[in-house]
Protein backbone atom coordinates (compact mmCIF):
# COMPACT_ATOMS: atom_id res chain seq x y z
CA UNK A 1 0.00 0.00 0.00
CA UNK A 2 1.26 3.65 -0.82
CA UNK A 3 2.18 6.08 1.72
CA UNK A 4 0.85 9.48 2.05
CA UNK A 5 3.55 11.77 1.20
CA UNK A 6 3.25 13.23 4.70
CA UNK A 7 4.23 9.96 6.17
CA UNK A 8 7.20 9.71 8.22
CA UNK A 9 10.37 9.87 6.16
CA UNK A 10 14.11 8.50 7.51
CA UNK A 11 17.03 10.42 8.32
CA UNK A 12 18.61 9.41 4.74
CA UNK A 13 15.14 10.36 2.95
CA UNK A 14 14.97 13.47 4.50
CA UNK A 15 18.25 14.38 3.17
CA UNK A 16 17.77 13.33 -0.35
CA UNK A 17 14.39 15.74 0.20
CA UNK A 18 16.07 18.53 1.65
CA UNK A 19 19.29 18.46 -0.84
CA UNK A 20 16.25 18.61 -3.80
CA UNK A 21 14.45 21.51 -2.49
CA UNK A 22 17.92 23.56 -1.88
CA UNK A 23 18.67 22.77 -5.32
CA UNK A 24 15.73 22.44 -7.13
CA UNK A 25 16.28 19.27 -9.03
CA UNK A 26 19.37 16.85 -9.44
CA UNK A 27 20.82 13.96 -10.85
CA UNK A 28 21.26 10.97 -8.50
CA UNK A 29 25.03 11.78 -8.83
CA UNK A 30 24.62 15.31 -7.51
CA UNK A 31 22.48 14.13 -4.60
CA UNK A 32 24.87 11.48 -4.06
CA UNK A 33 27.71 14.06 -3.46
CA UNK A 34 25.46 16.06 -1.02
CA UNK A 35 24.65 13.49 0.96
CA UNK A 36 27.18 12.39 3.99
CA UNK A 37 28.31 8.76 4.95
CA UNK A 38 29.33 8.38 1.18
CA UNK A 39 26.50 6.13 0.63
CA UNK A 40 26.62 4.57 -3.15
CA UNK A 41 25.06 5.52 -6.21
CA UNK A 42 22.60 2.17 -5.96
CA UNK A 43 22.26 2.65 -2.93
CA UNK A 44 20.88 6.45 -3.69
CA UNK A 45 19.01 5.54 -6.99
CA UNK A 46 17.10 2.97 -5.13
CA UNK A 47 16.54 5.80 -2.37
CA UNK A 48 15.50 7.94 -5.26
CA UNK A 49 13.32 4.97 -6.81
CA UNK A 50 11.09 4.95 -3.48
CA UNK A 51 10.64 8.67 -2.74
CA UNK A 52 9.34 8.57 -6.14
CA UNK A 53 7.25 5.49 -6.10
CA UNK A 54 6.13 7.40 -2.77
CA UNK A 55 4.91 10.42 -4.56
CA UNK A 56 7.11 12.52 -3.16
CA UNK A 57 9.61 13.10 -6.27
CA UNK A 58 8.90 13.09 -10.09
CA UNK A 59 11.81 12.59 -12.58
CA UNK A 60 12.83 13.47 -16.35
CA UNK A 61 14.63 12.65 -18.48
CA UNK A 62 17.87 14.60 -19.86
CA UNK A 63 20.24 13.46 -22.23
CA UNK A 64 19.75 9.69 -20.76
CA UNK A 65 20.07 11.73 -16.97
CA UNK A 66 17.04 11.17 -14.96
CA UNK A 67 16.60 14.66 -12.99
CA UNK A 68 15.05 14.53 -9.99
CA UNK A 69 12.63 17.26 -8.46
CA UNK A 70 10.27 17.13 -5.54
CA UNK A 71 6.26 17.02 -6.65
CA UNK A 72 5.48 19.16 -3.89
CA UNK A 73 6.27 23.25 -4.52
CA UNK A 74 8.63 24.43 -1.50
CA UNK A 75 6.43 26.79 0.17
CA UNK A 76 3.57 23.93 0.37
CA UNK A 77 6.41 21.59 1.44
CA UNK A 78 7.04 24.67 4.62
CA UNK A 79 3.92 24.43 5.53
CA UNK A 80 3.44 20.58 5.56
CA UNK A 81 7.17 20.78 7.65
CA UNK A 82 6.09 23.68 10.16
CA UNK A 83 2.81 21.97 10.76
CA UNK A 84 4.71 18.04 11.84
CA UNK A 85 6.91 20.54 13.76
CA UNK A 86 4.37 21.98 15.84
CA UNK A 87 1.99 18.75 16.21
CA UNK A 88 5.65 16.77 16.98
CA UNK A 89 7.82 19.28 19.52
CA UNK A 90 5.40 22.04 21.10
CA UNK A 91 2.04 20.48 21.41
CA UNK A 92 0.59 22.61 18.23
CA UNK A 93 1.28 25.89 19.56
CA UNK A 94 2.06 28.07 17.76
CA UNK A 95 3.47 30.47 20.34
CA UNK A 96 6.04 28.20 21.71
CA UNK A 97 6.97 27.28 18.13
CA UNK A 98 8.22 30.52 17.56
CA UNK A 99 10.03 30.90 20.94
CA UNK A 100 11.73 27.80 19.52
CA UNK A 101 12.54 29.02 16.09
CA UNK A 102 13.82 32.57 17.48
CA UNK A 103 16.54 30.72 20.74
CA UNK A 104 17.59 28.78 17.23
CA UNK A 105 18.82 31.09 15.44
CA UNK A 106 22.30 32.00 14.96
CA UNK A 107 21.84 35.70 13.88
CA UNK A 108 19.13 38.66 15.59
CA UNK A 109 16.78 39.46 14.06
CA UNK A 110 16.99 42.89 11.66
CA UNK A 111 14.35 45.66 11.88
CA UNK A 112 12.95 44.83 8.72
CA UNK A 113 12.46 41.23 9.60
CA UNK A 114 11.09 42.39 13.53
CA UNK A 115 8.66 45.37 11.55
CA UNK A 116 7.42 42.47 9.15
CA UNK A 117 6.80 39.91 11.87
CA UNK A 118 4.77 42.84 13.78
CA UNK A 119 2.76 43.58 10.81
CA UNK A 120 2.01 39.59 10.25
CA UNK A 121 0.86 39.54 14.27
CA UNK A 122 -0.87 42.75 14.07
CA UNK A 123 -3.03 41.17 10.66
CA UNK A 124 -3.81 38.16 13.03
CA UNK A 125 -5.20 40.18 15.52
CA UNK A 126 -7.37 41.74 13.19
CA UNK A 127 -8.86 38.73 11.38
CA UNK A 128 -9.41 37.30 14.99
CA UNK A 129 -11.88 40.19 16.16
Amino acid sequence: MARKPDDYLSKRHQQIMEILYAKGSATATEVEVELPGSPTNATVRTQLRELENRGLLRHTVDKGKFIYEPTQPKPSAAVSAMQRFLKTFVDGSLEQGLVTMLSAMETKLTDDELRKLRQIIDQAEEQGK
